[in-house]
């Protein structure tokens, strides 16, 4: 009985260490999602508003103001984040509810908006009858655009990107596909795509992709990512839903947030 006893104890302290494992895992992907992108944000501001600061003062002061809104952004998703790792007391649970909760759909036209004004010309489109998704799929929606965006960002300056979330009977489907790096130059600005690529130049090892993947099989889901016939970048990700009576054509909407 002993020995039995021992066993069930060594199997519980397995799975134990395993849940905390995969719980560390998921919070480096959080943390590696949150940071790549703020960042990727930041550096892009930077530079246009260090290139037009004489000659286009306004454009100049909108970039600060994003750079100080992003910075702050990230800065409370890391909080929220980093406060997880806190030991389950008293004071850890008084600062986890002063949190702010995960970003969500409802959060996408900020972020798709974000990526506009650095440069990139961005479309938003939502297709569809919307309706309540369970966070973690939202939150999964959220960081595959989020990592597509910061993609666009690091590896085609210049290019356009256009994002389309529908909602299926039994899925939720988000698109982002871009024009390449050669794509619709800036409009917003005439700075070249040269000095915002000085600003993100680096050398990537694929591994938000590779997080893409693990948050789609988490939920089930199907992810692809591509190379597009006109030299621009798509990935498609699907999660299930439970289902629901397909939309009529009254009942369909489609919401467009122009480039």
């Amino acid at each position: 009985m002993t020995e039995y006893s021992e066993q069930l104890q060594r199997q519980q302290r397995d799975r134990e260490q395993r849940a905390v494992l995969l719980e560390r895992i998921r919070i480096a992907r959080e943390l590696h999602d949150v940071t790549a992108h703020h960042l990727s944000v930041i550096a892009v501001q930077a530079g246009l508003a260090r290139y037009v600061l004489t000659t286009d003062p306004e454009t100049a002061d909108q970039a600060l103001r994003t750079i100080s809104e992003v910075g702050s952004e990230g800065l409370a998703e890391l909080r929220r984040l980093i406060s997880l790792l806190r030991p389950d007391d008293d004071e850890g649970a008084d600062a986890r509810t002063d949190e702010p909760p995960a970003p969500g759909i409802m959060q996408l036209p900020v972020l798709i908006e974000r990526v506009g004004l650095s440069g990139t010309p961005s479309r938003y489109t939502v297709a569809g009858r919307q309706r309540p998704l369970p966070a973690g799929i939202e939150l999964c929606v959220y960081r595959v655009v989020q990592e597509s965006l910061t993609n666009v960002l690091k590896h085609a300056p210049g290019s356009s990107v256009d994002v389309r979330l529908t909602y299926e009977p039994d899925h939720i489907r988000v698109v982002i596909a871009d024009s390449g790096p050669h794509g619709i130059p800036f409009q917003r600005t005439s700075t070249p795509r040269t000095a915002v690529a000085q600003a993100t130049d680096h050398s990537g090892a694929g591994v938000g992709l590779t997080g893409m993947r693990e948050r789609a099989a988490l939920y089930n889901g199907e992810l692809s990512v591509g190379r597009k016939p006109d030299g621009g970048f798509e990935v498609s990700l699907a999660l299930p839903l439970e289902p629901v009576e397909p939309v009529s054509p009254g009942e369909y909407a489609e919401i467009h947030t122009p480039l």
